[in-house]
């Protein structure tokens, strides 16, 4: 029996280099961070990204709209955050850097509740945690942990292009 390909630390995480550790200025005192905060979108559209805290507490609700939630460079508290959602005929776009813990466990009646990306996932000892909670009813929920190391997609595709027209890397 074989076991699946693990790359080494030094190789990074498939073939990329490996996330850097919980960055301190991702981590703000536990007084800066609000309690609650939320959107909501009704035939609408939002989206919540850039440079912001994290509340304890974040509730998306979303009918009939699409409501997107980047982290990649949103500060966090230490400890855990929740986030919940409800979808009905919607969808919910969560964007999460490698070096946040997270943890999924939300419920889809006729739709879908996906967390992908575990693979660029790396936390540290002392990362944050996101609790991702909800439902979504003849909706999508995608939480994806993005590799900020990760070569574009027409970039991998130019690459791959020039391997199949035998060009070598660097050569136009």
């Amino acid at each position: 029996m074989t076991t699946p390909y693990q790359p080494s630390p030094e190789q990074g995480y498939a073939g990329y280099p490996p996330p850097a550790p919980v960055a301190p200025q991702m981590l703000v005192p536990a007084e800066m961070v609000p309690p609650i905060r939320g959107v909501t979108a009704f035939l609408s559209a939002q989206v919540r990204a850039g440079d912001w805290i994290l509340p304890r507490l974040f509730r998306a609700v979303s009918f009939w709209g699409d409501v997107k939630i980047d982290l990649t460079r949103a500060r966090f508290g230490a400890g855990t955050s929740r986030i919940e959602l409800v979808v009905i005929m919607a969808s919910v776009t969560e964007l999460v850097p490698p070096d946040v813990r997270i943890e999924c466990d939300g419920d889809a009646i006729i739709g879908s509740f996906d967390l992908q990306g575990q693979k660029w996932s790396a936390p540290g000892g002392g990362a944050p945690t996101i609790h991702v909670t909800g439902t979504a009813f003849l909706g999508s929920v995608e939480v994806k942990i993005v590799n900020p190391n990760a070569p574009s997609w027409i970039k991998t595709l130019r690459t791959r292009w020039n391997e199949v027209r035998g060009i070598a890397p660097g050569q136009p």
